[in-house]
């Protein structure tokens, strides 16, 4: 956040860090149509029932915005070459995760049903991830005060979970883009 942001949102002083609750990820459904091992339930926290506020909305967006600058960034530069290589282990190119977290929003947003048809999914990577961001920083502002809270697929879904997944799965998947251009000596 200090990289893009000179005005601190946290509070003066000393911070007092504690963890409050924990969740372990469970697999549901091996036969599940996304993965042949099953579908891993991620994280729903008790602070997830609660509604976003227009406040949390306003930062939730600046979080997008960063992350989505700091995914840009760790890409600048590559070619068409570097974007599709594979990597021994991995699951997909460095084009592939871009297709991947583009994806991801758009699942997030067909949790709460506020996707549009899957369709209209763009193929290509940074058109995916253009038109899928768009959609959700339009749909975004329409959750303040929302209390959906819905389960779907077996795992519980609201507004304020949709918005931690998105922020945390970008920068999740920025990391692991840093790290296959430390491994490949391109950065």
């Amino acid at each position: 956040m200090n990289q893009h942001n000179n005005e601190s949102t946290l509070p003066d002083g000393e911070i007092d860090v504690q963890l409050v609750e924990t969740f372990e990820g469970y697999i549901i459904d091996e036969n599940f149509a996304l993965a042949s091992e099953g579908y891993e339930v991620n994280a729903w926290f008790r602070h997830d029932w609660k509604p976003l506020t227009e406040e949390d909305i306003t930062q939730g967006l600046k979080l997008l915005a960063w992350s989505r600058t700091d995914l840009l960034k760790a890409i600048a530069g590559l070619d068409l070459e570097q974007l599709e290589r594979r990597y021994p282990g991995e699951r997909w190119s460095i084009a592939g995760i871009l297709g991947h977290v583009g994806g991801a929003d758009w699942w997030y947003l067909d949790r709460l049903g506020l996707a549009f048809p899957r369709q209209q999914v763009p193929e290509e990577p940074f058109a995916r991830l253009a038109t899928i961001r768009g959609h959700l920083e339009k749909r975004l502002p329409e959750l303040a005060g929302s209390q959906q809270v819905i389960g779907v697929d077996g795992e519980f879904w609201s507004p304020r979970k949709l918005l931690r997944r998105a922020v945390w799965h970008e920068r999740d998947h920025t990391e692991h883009i840093h790290k296959l251009l430390m491994l490949s000596g391109i950065r």
